[in-house]
């Protein structure tokens, strides 16, 4: 595959993600293995969250436009994969803490490993070969 179909899929991912935490933190809580009642505290946060990947979605998909510098397109992704290798480190942290090792709790800690490899895989090979021609 192309880096550009990896990169749509990470920029449909992370809006898909994003806008579920912002209108339905609830939904996306149940997916983590949260337990109800949420109280306004964890719903917050939650939304913050889905600002977080809403924003790193819509950058990248800024940067893919005809007019941005390639410079752009790499700083954005590199955001992306420092930001989601953190949410791995948090998320088999969050894990480890949860007894009974429910499938619930490896969820967030999956979906940013799925982000940390479309952002490695939607980088453009632009660099390697420019250090090779000289």
């Amino acid at each position: 595959m192309q880096p550009k179909k990896f990169r749509k899929m990470l920029v449909s991912g992370r809006a898909a993600v994003g806008w579920s935490a912002i209108l339905m933190p609830k939904l996306l809580a149940r997916a983590w293995g949260v337990r109800p009642p949420l109280n306004s505290e964890v719903r917050y946060a939650i939304r913050l969250f889905g600002i977080r990947n809403a924003l790193l979605s819509y950058q990248l998909y800024q940067a893919e436009r005809v007019e941005a510098d390639p410079e752009e397109l790499e700083e954005v992704l590199r955001q992306g994969i420092v930001v989601d290798v953190f949410d791995v480190f948090f998320g088999l942290g969050a894990r480890a803490k949860k007894s009974g090792g429910s499938f619930t709790a490896s969820i967030p800690a999956i979906t940013s490993s799925i982000g940390v490899l479309l952002g490695f895989l939607g980088r453009e090979q632009t660099g390697v070969s420019e250090s090779q021609n000289e």
